[in-house]
């Protein structure tokens, strides 16, 4: 393998440079809903995302793993009032489905933080911490939330 080299697992990209491979989630256009201040939020997650793959791979999943449940804590109660009250301003069909979405994966990370704190860190933590975070990034900001500027682009509504 070569520096520079990219090996892509959808979606996550497999970089190879001097200090070896290493995963990271490139931001797509794609992944943009037309919603400034929401397609913000979510690279911000994306960042965070790629710090813990990061950290990971450098054998220090362990010292990263509190620090990026506590962003997701505070990330979702940020992102999802900005993204309900949105929904709600649009008169979003779908508002209903989507706060249950998110309170599922609110109820995921505080499960995910419960267990830490019962059992400790461990390689399973670290694995469901990234799995997590990339089935939500692939599932729900790259299908659900897409569907909001969709429906706001269909309305002609400014977004």
């Amino acid at each position: 393998m070569q520096n520079g080299a990219e090996y892509t697992l959808f979606p996550i990209r497999m970089v190879w440079d001097n200090e070896g491979m290493r995963p990271m989630i490139a931001w797509k256009d794609s992944y943009d809903i037309g919603v400034e201040k929401i397609d913000c939020q979510h690279r911000q997650l994306l960042a965070k995302l790629n710090e813990f793959f990061e950290a990971c791979s450098n054998q220090q999943g362990r010292d990263k793993i509190m620090e990026t449940l506590q962003f997701l804590k505070e990330y979702t109660i940020e992102h999802f009032g900005s993204e309900e009250e949105l929904m709600g301003e649009i008169d979003f069909p779908e508002l209903a489905e989507h706060r249950k979405t998110h309170a599922g994966f609110v109820k995921t990370v505080l499960e995910l933080e419960e267990m830490i704190n019962a059992k400790g860190v461990s390689v399973l933590s670290t694995i469901k911490l990234n799995r997590t975070l990339t089935d939500w990034l692939v599932n729900h900001i790259n299908k659900c939330d897409k569907l909001i500027g969709e429906y706001m682009a269909s309305r002609g509504k400014a977004v």
